[in-house]
This record gives structure tokens, C-alpha cells and sequence, in this order.
């Protein structure tokens, strides 16, 4: 599914059932890598858990989640990929929630964190991705 211009950088996979436990493991995931390549993972962690806890809230057990994600010069490239085509956000009318609200914020922060969001749909799965600058 792997959506960014960059094929030949390598991609870091784990691929997770669709349980709630799944998030953390996608966060540590996300931050090793942030380690690994000396880069700030606040804003990748955050976003990757928003993303993952959607797919696990809203593609359900419909074939567990994937989280991909690749570095290269000046970005660091997150894929969150369910097997729930259906449900794809509408990234470009994400709307703040009332006061009132406990829940619906996932998105406004991923929007607000990464420099760039983006839906991908591919027959029976769907990616949301995020871009983060990094230096080179």
C-alpha cells in the first residue's frame, strides 16, 4: 500500500490485530524507529496513536491493522492500514467537537501534528497516512 514517491527507502512494518492493546504497540513501533534514526517522535507518536486507535474502533476485526513506516531525506512517512475500505474520513472537513464532546479529536490532532494527512484506498483496505518534516 506503501503510498509515498520513495520506493526504494526501506519500509518498517508491524502488522497487529485489531484490538485495543494494538495502539500501544504501534506507539513503541513508531517511537524505536524515532530513536533508531535520532528524530522527535512526540508528534509521530501522537499521531499514529490517533490513527491506530480509529482503525481499531472502526474497521473492527476486519483483518487486523498494518503500520508502515519509512524514512528518507527530509521526511518521516506513517501508514496506518485497515482492512475496512468503507470507512474513510473526510480529511479535508475535520471539524473541531463540542466542549461537550469526550471523543473526535483523533483527527483534528493528526491534522494539527503531522505537515500533511491523506486517505488511500486500494480495493479491500485503506491507508491513512501522515508526513512528518525531518532534517536531513
Amino acid at each position: 500500500m506503501h503510498a509515498t514517491a520513495a520506493y526504494s527507502e526501506p519500509v518498517y512494518i508491524v502488522r497487529l490485530p485489531s484490538v485495543p492493546s494494538s495502539v500501544a504497540t504501534a506507539r513503541e513501533h513508531v517511537e524505536a524507529l524515532c530513536r533508531k534514526f535520532g528524530l522527535d517522535s512526540f508528534g509521530p507518536v501522537q499521531v499514529v496513536s490517533e490513527l491506530a486507535g480509529n482503525a481499531v474502533e472502526h474497521a473492527g476485526m476486519c483483518g487486523g491493522l498494518e503500520v508502515w513506516v519509512s524514512v528518507g531525506p527530509g521526511y518521516l512517512w506513517i501508514e496506518v492500514v485497515d482492512f475496512a475500505p468503507e470507512f474513510v474520513p473526510d480529511l479535508d472537513h475535520v471539524q473541531e467537537p463540542d466542549d461537550e464532546q469526550e471523543r473526535g479529536r483523533g483527527l483534528l490532532i493528526a491534522r494539527t501534528l503531522a505537515e500533511r494527512i491523506e486517505a488511500l484506498v486500494l480495493g479491500d483496505r485503506k491507508a491513512l497516512c501522515a508526513c512528518f518534516p525531518v532534517p536531513v
